[in-house]
């Protein structure tokens, strides 16, 4: 199991992921305003590029103030703030097209999850920054599926996400566009706040687990979707 004492490597990935979900949110935004579907590629270019002159000087000059840490902090909030702002901003402006029902699942199963990863543990702990995918090695070496049951309850975990939040409103959020950064930003929130109280594993493996457990829900719910239409 490859271990790094020092946390610079996965609060780097850490960054990178959260400055591809803003990319990945604001392009979904102003693609939807896109004068027509020829014009997306050219646009998904020169927003990136504009997105890159922008974040990437705020980034070091951020990291340059208070280092990595505090750049990936001030991110993490930046991300927060904006991803709770934009899901109620859309809620209100959609409020009679949204299922009230999902919507009060979806949240409860947040605050469940917020609950199981975070508020249920105790103690301070030394945090392993885990970057090697242990558990496909030890399975594919033993033939055995028992290594991937860490891997399995965290893909399963998500799986509710990806069923849920489109769910709230089939007809806008039933995209991958939608669910993907979504798992990616909830697991990047939930990994982070484990490395920065010290009461778990920040682990790469995990993470892709979560955002693979988010898509997997999705297509549940497509094909949920498709066998009601049939019927």
């Amino acid at each position: 199991m490859e271990r790094f004492g020092n946390i610079d490597t996965m609060q780097v990935l850490l960054v990178v992921i959260l400055l591809l979900c803003g990319y990945f949110f604001l392009f979904q935004a102003v693609a939807k305003r896109a004068a027509s579907r020829s014009s997306i590629p050219l646009l998904a270019i020169v927003l990136l590029l504009v997105y890159l002159l922008v974040s990437l000087p705020l980034v070091l000059i951020i990291s340059q103030m208070g280092g990595l840490s505090f750049t990936f902090l001030a991110l993490l909030i930046l991300a927060s703030f904006i991803g709770v702002i934009a899901f109620f901003y859309f809620v209100f402006k959609h409020y009679r097209e949204i299922n009230k029902g999902m919507l009060v699942l979806f949240l409860l199963y947040l605050l469940m999850i917020s609950y199981v990863t975070v508020f249920s543990r105790r103690g301070r702990v030394q945090t392993d920054i885990l970057l090697k995918f242990d558990s496909i090695e030890e399975a594919l070496r033993r033939h055995s599926l028992e290594p991937l049951q860490h891997l399995w309850l965290n893909i399963a975990m998500f799986v509710p996400i990806g069923i849920l939040f489109p769910a709230i409103c089939p007809q806008r959020l039933d995209k991958l566009s939608c669910v993907l950064p979504l798992g990616m930003l909830l697991t990047t929130l939930i990994e982070t706040t484990q490395l920065m109280l010290r009461i778990g594993q920040c682990d790469l493996e995990d993470m892709i687990a979560n955002t693979l457990g988010a898509c997997l829900g999705l297509l549940i719910f497509r094909l949920y979707k498709r066998l009601q239409y049939r019927a």
